[in-house]
């Protein structure tokens, strides 16, 4: 998979906190976890789970997770979460 967005990091899943509306993913991205609040129907899309591989995506204002997967043409904005 190609993507031209510079602004990515690869990480895995350490814990996932589902909530009704909203999801906290928190990824090990190596020195420090990156926390990432999506959708929960994002999430559930995506079936994240604790050890997956993902990327985030970010710019100024947003970050996309995107988790390779069968169907690659699947992928979801989020928001960051400080």
């Amino acid at each position: 998979m190609r993507i031209s967005d510079p602004n990515k990091l690869a990480g895995k899943i350490m814990k996932v906190e589902a909530g009704q509306d909203m999801t906290e993913v928190i990824l090990d991205i190596g020195d420090r976890p990156l926390i990432a609040t999506i959708t929960s129907g994002a999430a559930n899309d995506m079936a994240l789970k604790e050890g997956d591989e993902v990327f985030a995506m970010f710019n100024s204002t947003s970050v996309t997770l995107i988790k390779d997967q069968k169907d690659k043409s699947r992928k979801r904005d989020v928001e960051v979460s400080s």
